[in-house]
């Protein structure tokens, strides 16, 4: 007599992705709707039922998935891949798949329609016009929203490898995922005026995902990423080619007072020039002055609340009738938001 033993789908499911990204794997059974239990893994329709729905989430092949005998894949998109050098195409393949999940969702719930995109120079000034005494993470973030575009912040991507940020256009609508994490929003505040920069410049053709494997502000190869660059700095700073220095090395304090003196007599972000300001010392000295910048950033935004109200601007400017309660959970759950 022979005794055979039934694999639990949803087990079966996750050890097949495993094969693509491990990672991957791990982040999807994270994700499991708050109904799951583990008894219902039994029931293969209800067990279908979750599999699609992740498999949908991670941009899956269906054909593959609901075939247990078949080599699971990612779905074929028209993508645009920049900065590879260092990471072949496929590394970011799972990356780019669960971001181009959620920017459907995230557009599928956005109340504002986009309308486009003006110069640089006109967003700077709708921004300050609302009294904001500069351009700053938050102010511009909800800028974004405003116009049409969903941001979304997702650092903790389950893949092996991710980029630093991608846009991606759904139907009309242009998505923007930033995904390198930093303590201070500073720190992401040029990754999202460089993306709003190929948006407003045209570089995001329909149905793309243009991804930023590493967001170089020195770059001077890519004419888009030039471009990016230049509209990017002008939003920030007023101007196109704004950089920061010193003759010498210089204490976070004083780093700190200095960046707050500019920001306010420039209307800059003051992280912004204290960021600029590292870049620009280790292209002309000799030593890394980011640990001064860390620091000086410490005492520029001694609160970490940022995310907070950033998470106040997406559920303003979201709505979750517009999806299942899922895929808004799962968009949500992504995004570090809780509901």
């Amino acid at each position: 007599m022979t005794a055979t033993t039934h694999q639990k789908p949803l087990n079966a499911f996750f050890r097949r992705v495993g094969a693509l990204d491990r990672r991957l794997a791990e982040g999807l059974s994270k994700l499991l709707p708050d109904w799951w239990d583990d008894s219902l893994n039994h029931s293969a329709s209800i067990s279908q039922q979750v599999i699609l729905g992740l498999a949908k989430f991670a941009n899956l092949d269906l054909a593959t998935v609901v075939n247990p005998t078949a080599e699971l894949r990612f779905n074929e998109s028209v993508r645009k891949y920049k900065h590879a050098a260092n990471k072949s195409v496929e590394e970011l393949q799972a990356a780019t798949a669960v971001v181009d999940g959620m920017a459907k969702i995230a557009a599928s719930v956005a109340k504002r329609p986009y309308m486009g995109l003006s110069s640089a120079r006109d967003i700077r000034e709708i921004i300050l016009s609302q009294g904001k005494p500069w351009v700053d993470f938050l102010s511009l973030l909800e800028f974004a929203w405003s116009a049409g575009i969903p941001v979304l912040y997702m650092t903790d991507i389950p893949a092996r490898k991710k980029m630093d940020a991608v846009a991606i256009k759904v139907s009309d609508r242009p998505v923007i995922a930033l995904t390198k994490k930093h303590k201070h929003a500073s720190g992401i505040l040029f990754s999202l005026a460089h993306e709003l920069g190929h948006i407003a410049c045209g570089h995001l053709e329909d149905n793309s995902l243009l991804i930023d494997e590493k967001i170089n502000e020195d770059d001077v190869e890519n004419p888009q990423e030039i471009e990016a660059n230049a509209y990017a700095i002008e939003l920030l700073n007023g101007r196109p080619d704004a950089a920061f220095h010193s003759s010498g090395w210089i204490s976070a304090e004083v780093l700190a007072s200095e960046a707050l003196r500019i920001g306010r007599h420039n209307k800059v972000d003051p992280g912004h020039v204290a960021l600029n300001y590292a870049k620009t010392m280790g292209r002309t000295h000799t030593g890394n002055f980011f640990p001064v910048c860390g620091s000086a950033l410490n005492i520029l935004y001694p609160r970490l609340d940022w995310m907070e109200h950033a998470a106040a601007t997406f559920l303003e400017y979201v709505d979750e009738e517009k999806v299942s309660e899922d895929k808004f959970e799962m968009l949500c759950r992504m995004n570090n938001i809780e509901v």
